[in-house]
């Protein structure tokens, strides 16, 4: 059983605004035929059972391709260039994937410290 509804492998999400008949399946916001979960484009602000999600309930998901160098992969939910170097942001974190920061631009974000 997946946490979010899948259909050709995919997880179904929505933007739709939350409307009426909407409610909560294991802490995911569906919508009235629980068949796509609720999901929002931009910040999220609390964390519920382990995601981040807005004020109005919208899982917050972010595109953690956007601005990584061409050619990127992934392993292990981790961007790598096409040599095999971990892709790392020292900009500020914007979501996270995985458990870890991300930056705006999709790389790991790493804080720098003297």
């Amino acid at each position: 059983m997946s946490l979010f509804p899948i259909a050709s492998d995919k997880a179904q999400l929505t933007t739709a605004a939350v409307a009426g008949g909407d409610n909560y399946v294991n802490g995911i916001l569906t919508n009235s035929t629980t068949t796509l979960a609720r999901a929002a484009t931009t910040g999220g602000s609390v964390l519920l059972n382990g995601l981040l999600v807005t004020n109005s309930g919208q899982v917050v998901y972010v595109d953690a391709t956007a601005g990584l160098p061409a050619g990127t992969t992934f392993c292990n939910g981790l961007p790598l260039t096409s040599a095999g170097a971990l892709c790392i942001s020292t900009g500020a974190m914007a979501t996270y994937s995985n458990g870890l920061p991300f930056a705006a631009n999709g790389a790991l974000a790493a804080q720098i410290t003297p």
